[in-house]
């Protein structure tokens, strides 16, 4: 199974994922990445080659998977191979040698023309030498050896973040809304389904306090399994929602739907069979259970709404039942 990702609900926000690639063939080495190559070439000793798991590498992964973001798999193989023998691609691998010592690796996709890299993890004992991009910078010297036109390092988000290093490597193209490839300069963050999201729902909390409405802010990591085709309306499918209390039918939420571009008014309750669903890691910052929602949520009833106003009044009648409890409290 294949899925990608438009929305990234990371560092208590939600962001849109903007997919970047490097065309080859205008690509020209940086004064500072030269020194990177030099730096580490006279130092280290350089492999490329066919990928192949070892102890080693998986234990470089375990060492650097406290600094990955969202979820993680627990193992390098699953991440390569999702618990198969081999895939149906062809992965290729960098590694960087302090005499016998592995201290660092990554590993890139090959097609026809183009090639995508997919992970690089190093020894924090060499931070100096700025191993991960040089791993990049020796995948995209292999691609132009062997004739490749493109090289995709992955994604950045529509506001500045930490994945902004990749932007580094040379003058980036990104997927427009449009499903075409144009210049990186040109792209403009208010097309983006998360910039929509964030104002949709900071709009809304604003009316919430001005009508002196509690609610519970949550964000929600699971979403994504709401996107789905096999449980798609099954599972809560918005990265940020608001908790207004809870009833004989679960708990309430409102929030913004990007993709139907209305509001939403719903119930929801815990997955009682969560571990089948999700058998993944999940980055550190998930733990905080007064940001993020920790539990793989299952939809009850839903009400979409065109407008704000509509939801308000929607609200406005809820809030007027006896029956219902708070929010939960921090």
């Amino acid at each position: 199974m294949l899925y990608k990702m438009d929305l990234l609900c990371i560092d208590a926000n939600v962001f849109s994922v903007v997919n970047i690639r490097l065309d080859l063939a205008k690509h020209a080495l940086k004064k500072r990445h030269r020194k990177i190559k030099r730096k580490v070439e006279q130092r280290f000793n350089i492999t490329c080659g066919p990928a192949k798991i070892t102890a080693e590498k998986q234990l470089l992964y375990e060492q650097h998977k406290s600094r990955f973001k969202g979820f993680i798999h627990q193992t390098l193989d699953e991440y390569l191979y999702a618990g198969f023998h081999s895939t149906v691609f062809e992965t290729m691998e960098v590694c960087i040698y302090d005499e016998d010592r592995l201290i660092a690796t990554s590993f890139f996709d090959l097609g026809d023309r183009s090639m995508a890299s997919l992970l690089a993890v190093y020894d924090s004992e060499y931070n100096a030498y700025s191993l991960g991009t040089y791993t990049m910078l020796k995948e995209i010297e292999f691609g132009k050896q062997t004739g490749r036109k493109l090289y995709y390092p992955g994604y950045v988000l529509d506001l500045p973040s930490r994945f902004d290093y990749k932007l580094e490597l040379g003058e980036m193209e990104h997927y427009t809304p449009g499903k075409r490839w144009g210049k990186l300069v040109n792209f403009n963050p208010e097309e983006t389904f998360a910039h929509k999201l964030r104002h949709q729902m900071m709009e809304l909390q604003g009316n919430l306090e001005k009508e002196r409405v509690i609610f519970k802010n949550w964000f929600y990591p699971f979403f994504s399994m709401g996107y789905m085709p096999l449980w798609k309306d099954r599972f809560l499918h918005m990265p940020w929602v608001l908790e207004l209390g809870h009833d004989l039918d679960g708990t309430f939420m409102a929030g913004f739907c990007p993709e139907k571009k209305s509001f939403m008014l719903c119930h929801v309750h815990p997955c009682p069979d969560e571990q089948h669903f999700i058998n993944m890691e999940h980055a550190n910052e998930f733990g905080d259970k007064s940001i993020y929602l920790s539990h793989l949520m299952e939809y009850g009833d839903r009400t979409f709404f065109n407008s704000l106003k509509e939801l308000l009044f929607a609200i406005e009648m809820w809030q007027l039942r006896i029956d219902k409890l708070p929010p939960t409290c921090d």
